[in-house]
């Protein structure tokens, strides 16, 4: 014969249980929440900004950069996000590879030129994050 004791403690032990499983799935969906968190951090966009002064015919660069660094060792080579150089055009032809957050154009020629700066892939795609401007060189 069933007790009162015995359903008493019967469900008693089915609470704690539940309670167990539901502690178990709340603590499991936070910690994906926070690998979620973690890797779209990991993914961040990298951003650029340049900063640009003209000396003669000489164009002194300065890229600061956020979540992306330069890779000389890795051009060429498989992507990793965040990871790459920078080309450089003048007047829509790339005239340089960057491995560095300075960089000086020298000896360019008199006239009004474009300058564009990008941000490239391992494998030189684009990360779509570039900056252009115009300069004009005095003869």
């Amino acid at each position: 014969m069933i007790t009162k004791r015995f359903l008493f403690r019967l469900f008693l032990l089915i609470a704690i249980a539940a309670g167990v499983e539901w502690f178990v799935y709340t603590n499991q969906q936070a910690q994906t929440e926070v690998v979620a968190d973690e890797s779209h951090a990991h993914h961040a966009e990298p951003t650029l900004a340049v900063t640009h002064t003209l000396v003669k015919d000489d164009l002194q660069l300065k890229l600061a950069v956020t979540n992306f660094s330069f890779s000389l060792e890795n051009m060429g080579k498989e992507n990793k996000h965040g990871e790459g150089h920078v080309h450089l055009y003048l007047d829509g032809k790339k005239i340089a590879k960057v491995f560095e957050s300075s960089y000086v154009m020298k000896d360019i020629p008199a006239g009004k030129h474009e300058i564009k700066v990008e941000l490239a892939h391992n494998n030189h795609e684009s990360y779509g994050v570039a900056e252009s401007f115009s300069i004009e060189v005095k003869p």
